[in-house]
């Protein structure tokens, strides 16, 4: 891969805006990871500590949804809904900036048509729940080059039946690595 292909815009799973959330400290502060935590959560502790360290200086979008608030605002424990709002409003007016200097990106009308073709397209017939169908059409339908969730169960599985879509499916350990090779470039 070379370095035009890095990924510009990067979409993320309600999952992960929970993840963020969770280990904030140690992504954004370098605050070791608790020892007692599963391999795969601490490794991708550290490919966001990674991602966020070399995304201060490279110029990636990250994307989120409108259904990611509706996903965040079913969280059933006032304190963190009130946590995960006030996260998804810092992501989402980020998003909204981007938009604003972004003239390559589709109107609403456009986009709710892409994703509507995409729906009926039977492309994602194997991804089993609804919500996550939704996430991925917004993630094409604003030209995303990655979908980044940590859901092995329904979606992360399936990603060679949806090799066809124009966006990859990873998870934030294999994001890391794409972008690990030209980390450099921005640290």
């Amino acid at each position: 891969m070379g370095i035009e292909n890095i990924p510009a815009g990067v979409f993320l799973d309600t999952n992960i805006v929970n993840f963020i959330l969770d280990h904030g400290k140690s992504i954004f502060d370098g605050v070791p990871a608790d020892k007692t935590f599963g391999h795969r959560t601490i490794d991708y502790i550290d490919a966001f500590y990674n991602i966020f360290l070399t995304g201060k200086r490279a110029s990636w979008q990250i994307e989120i949804s409108p259904l990611t608030y509706r996903e965040i605002i079913k969280t059933r424990e006032p304190n963190r809904r009130h946590y995960l709002e006030t996260w998804f409003l810092e992501l989402w007016n980020y998003w909204l900036n981007t938009i604003k200097q972004n003239d390559d990106l589709p109107s609403f009308i456009d986009a709710e048509q892409s994703k509507i073709r995409l729906l009926t397209s039977g492309v994602l017939d194997i991804i089993p729940d609804i919500g996550d169908k939704m996430l991925i059409c917004d993630s094409i339908a604003y030209k995303c080059d990655l979908f980044c969730t940590k859901d092995w169960k329904t979606i992360l599985r399936y990603r060679k039946h949806l090799s066809s879509l124009p966006i990859e499916i990873v998870s934030p350990k294999q994001w890391w690595a794409m972008m690990q090779p030209f980390a450099g470039l921005w640290i």
